[in-house]
């Protein structure tokens, strides 16, 4: 039987520093990783809550893998936002497809903090 690697280029390796055992789904399967135990996955499959237990074996790597996941989102994929005037002293928000992104009317300092906030 060929036995078969992590071919997820995503994937770090990482090790359990922590006492006692964590099960998790890495790949696809229930995993049961004891301490000291290195393993491959990718950083997403690891709970935020268990990252001072579970730390990179290679802390330069997961940097690399995060830089370069901010570098592929660029601005110009972002939701573009305007002001809209509804009458009187009050504003909308609106994305550039037409959708209202405010529940309720605004006054039109209030409606560019919410403008500035989403850009």
């Amino acid at each position: 039987m060929k036995r078969t690697t992590n071919s997820d280029p995503d994937a770090l390796l990482w090790k359990k520093i922590g006492g006692g055992s964590f099960a998790a789904t890495i790949n696809g399967r229930r995993v049961i990783i004891k301490p000291g135990e290195t393993f491959l996955a990718r950083p997403d499959e690891i709970p935020l809550g268990q990252r001072d237990v579970i730390v990179p074996a290679d802390p330069v790597d997961l940097a690399k893998k995060e830089q370069n996941k901010e570098e592929k989102i660029s601005s110009d994929n972002a939701p573009k936002y305007s002001l809209s005037d509804r009458g009187g002293s009050w504003w909308d928000v609106v994305s550039a497809d037409g959708k209202v992104q405010n529940e309720k009317a605004l006054r039109k300092p209030a409606a560019e903090e919410l403008l500035a906030a989403l850009s």
